[in-house]
């Protein structure tokens, strides 16, 4: 039996007809998802950070959990090396890696505390070259802290973090996280103590140049007996590398809270002193 042509067209319109519809459909109900840009200032960061606490007040887990994601630094080995150079950027990077999942939770459960307080954000750039010490090139870094209303005096205004500007994106520099909430018991303390020094290596070109004094820097004492090295405080641009470089190999007893280890967060004091 010979089939008809016309039999075989009108077929193919009632199929393209039929799956059209399905397909436009589809189409408008998956809309592309909006990345919000924020600018390469400490505005900029001022608005994200407004943006994760605002999920935190709406109670989005999901959606304040993606953006602390999308903070974290992209090919962080690299990028440590290339910017601290290799030695101090390996330093970095392995406890970035390290603690990284750890401090990402711990970060989306201090935003979940900020969204039951009141008060409000401020931001501020900091000079890298003084805050790190020297650098390969220039680097976009920013700080945020956490004014409380309801606080006493003292203890009205804390440190949120530290936040690189990383290809088109604030990164958020975990090595100097810690909670300035977290709950610790009051019935016993006991302080750690340092079991491991490392002498810093003096720089040549602060040593010809005759370059003497303290550099006080900024720590968290880690449960596993770690350093981690916030900021400088004090210190010639010329002998902070070097503090900062001897400090991170410190090592500690942990500090104890009713017998367990806490991170506690304190300074410590290197001092250069050329012999004669």
């Amino acid at each position: 039996m010979t089939r008809s042509p016309l039999r075989g067209l009108a077929f193919c319109w009632i199929f393209a007809f039929s799956v059209l519809p399905s397909q436009l459909h589809a189409q408008q109900s998956s809309p592309a998802v909006a990345t919000i840009a924020y600018a390469n200032s400490a505005d900029g960061l001022r608005q994200l950070v407004n943006s994760m606490l605002l999920a935190a007040k709406q109670k989005d887990p999901s959606e304040l959990q993606s953006m602390i994601g999308e903070m974290e630094i992209p090919n962080y080995q690299a990028w440590f090396t290339s910017n601290f150079g290799q030695e101090r950027g390996e330093s970095w990077a392995e406890p970035y890696g390290r603690w990284l999942a750890k401090d990402e939770k711990e970060f989306q459960e201090f935003f979940v505390k900020l969204a039951r307080m009141e008060g409000e954000f401020i931001t501020q750039s900091l000079d890298s070259a003084s805050t790190w010490g020297s650098l390969n090139g220039p680097l976009d870094a920013y700080r945020a802290k956490w004014h409380r209303r309801d606080a006493p005096r003292d203890e009205d205004i804390v440190n949120v973090g530290d936040f690189y500007f990383v290809e088109g994106r604030f990164r958020w520099f975990t090595e100097g996280w810690y909670d300035p909430f977290q709950t610790r018991a009051k019935h016993s303390f006991v302080p750690g103590k340092v079991v491991k020094k490392v002498q810093p290596k003096y720089p040549a070109e602060a040593r010809e140049n005759k370059i003497e004094g303290v550099v006080k820097l900024q720590v968290i004492l880690r449960k596993d007996g770690s350093v981690t090295v916030q900021n400088v405080l004090v210190g010639d641009p010329l002998l902070s590398p070097a503090a900062i470089e001897s400090v991170r190999q410190w090592r500690y007893e942990p500090t104890l809270s009713d017998g367990k280890p806490i991170d506690v967060e304190t300074t410590i004091e290197v001092t250069f002193t050329l012999k004669p």
